[in-house]
């Protein structure tokens, strides 16, 4: 099984998620600020349960997020719709998945998973340095060769609310597609 550069699969997500510990988590695949990532994240079901109450949707919108937050102030300092795990990519080489993966930076910890030719020392040195994980991919299972840090996180902002919409209606996209009852969509 060959890495791809845009188009996911399967099987190297499912390995590479397990081999990092975030199987516990529902895997959403997404375009996010403008990378392809698989999104690893726990529905926080109370908020959920309060917005479904609320009549108030996901808002992946960032103008109609933004008019939100400005005719509801309290809504950017609500709790969470989501709790994320961690955000995965993988790409042939290591500039292209390193690239992919810093969109995520400032929202939880990240991996790259990449085939065995492009595991190599620099690249460890490197992420190591940058706090991104390297799951090594042989083309059957995946390899943790360096676990993702957990980024520091500053005060929460606006684009953080926006990416937790993102991936919560991402979600429901995702159950509603594989024809389960959505149990997270308002």
């Amino acid at each position: 099984m060959k890495l791809s550069n845009v188009n996911s699969s399967s099987a190297i997500q499912a390995s590479a998620i397990e081999a990092l510990g975030w199987d516990g988590g529902l895997a959403v695949e997404l375009q996010l600020l403008g990378a392809r990532l698989v999104v690893s994240t726990i529905p926080v079901h109370d908020e959920i349960e309060r917005r479904r109450a609320e009549q108030l949707p996901p808002i992946p919108d960032p103008w109609l997020l933004r008019c939100h937050a400005d005719l509801d102030p309290g809504f950017l300092s609500r709790p969470a719709p989501v709790r994320f795990l961690g955000a995965l990519t993988w790409r042939k080489t290591w500039s292209a998945a390193r690239n992919a993966a810093c969109t995520f930076t400032a929202f939880g910890p990240r991996a790259v998973v990449l085939p065995l030719r492009a595991c190599r020392p620099a690249v460890l040195t490197e992420a190591a340095v940058t706090g991104i994980g390297i799951v090594q991919w042989d083309g059957t299972a995946s390899f943790v060769l360096a676990p993702p840090g957990q980024p520091s996180c500053g005060p929460r902002t606006h684009v953080h609310r926006l990416v937790e919409e993102i991936v919560w209606d991402a979600l429901g996209h995702r159950m509603r597609a594989m024809g389960l009852p959505d149990a997270i969509a308002v």
